[in-house]
Parts: structure tokens; sequence; C-alpha cells
């Protein structure tokens, strides 16, 4: 039924429980083009101290959207899947050398994909399990910790180059 957010949509299998999930998702390249928006590409390279500038923070961003919609994709389409390993707080330095539109463009592919994907998945299978470092992992818990690990970075982000800092330089 419309409103309790524990049903499956049955015409169409959508997800009613994990709408506002895939919602979330959905908006998070917006909101990565906005954090970097009008930023010069000096503003994009500056390392501050001992953090990752804003374009190392982009390139990471771009690893993970690519890796989590592959891992996640796997999880709904296989058996126990296991995602690639790579060290947290992986330096995607090859992705650094790539232009701030083709980054973006990428993260944009990743979600478009991710949530064309999530949107049709019945709410029953957002249980289903994979290892991610050697932790069992189910969908909805990839989904959340992908959006959080993104909204940690654009927070980075901002503080680097967002109107604030800007006013700073």
């Amino acid at each position: 039924m419309p409103g309790q957010g524990n049903r499956i949509d049955f015409v169409t299998g959508a997800p009613e429980k994990y709408a506002d999930l895939v919602d979330a998702l959905s908006v998070i390249p917006g909101k990565v083009r906005a954090a970097v928006a009008g930023a010069s590409d000096a503003a994009m390279r500056q390392e501050p101290a001992g953090g990752w500038s804003a374009l190392r923070n982009l390139a990471h961003l771009v690893f993970l959207a690519e890796a989590n919609d592959v891992f996640i994709t796997q999880m709904a389409k296989m058996t126990n899947p296991s995602r690639k390993q790579f060290p947290s707080g992986y330096i995607a330095e090859d992705l650094e050398a790539l232009p701030v539109p083709v980054l973006l463009q990428r993260i944009e592919d990743a979600f478009s994909h991710l949530v064309g994907l999530l949107g049709h998945t019945p709410d029953a299978a957002w249980g289903r399990p994979g290892e991610a470092r050697g932790m069992r992992r189910s969908i909805r818990q990839m989904a959340v910790y992908h959006a959080e690990h993104f909204d940690e970075h654009l927070v980075e982000i901002a503080k680097l180059v967002g109107p604030k800092a800007a006013a700073k330089r």
C-alpha cells in the first residue's frame, strides 16, 4: 500500500521502502557539480596542510562512484560477491590528470546507472549480501555508506573551494 513504506509496487517491482535512499543517491551528482562550480584549476589543485586537494577528493569520488556502482550491481545480480580490494583512502592519481568536467561526467554516469538499477530493485532484494573490506554488507548498507561517504567528501571540497574558501583567498 502506498504510504506504508514497506511494500513492493507489484506492477513495477520498484522499491517503496527505500525510495528516499534512491532519491538521495540521485541528487549526489548535482551536489558534486555545485560544490566545484566556478572553482579555478589552481583552487582545485591547492593542497592543504595534511589533507587532500579538492581535485584529489573529486578523483577519489570518481573511483568510489565507479567501484561501488559495479559492486552494488554485482550484489543485485550475483550470489555473495566480493568488492575488489583497494586501500581505505585510495588516492586515484591516474584520475587526477583528467579535466574536472570529465570527472563530473563519470560521477554522473556511475550514479545514473546505480539509481536506475536501485530504482527498479524490489524492497526484498535490498538485503542481498556481498563482502566489502572483509565485512558482509547488504545493498541497503552499501547504498547508505555510499551516500554518506560522498557527503563527507563534499564537506571537504566545500571547505577548499566553496564560497567561504574563495572569500579567504
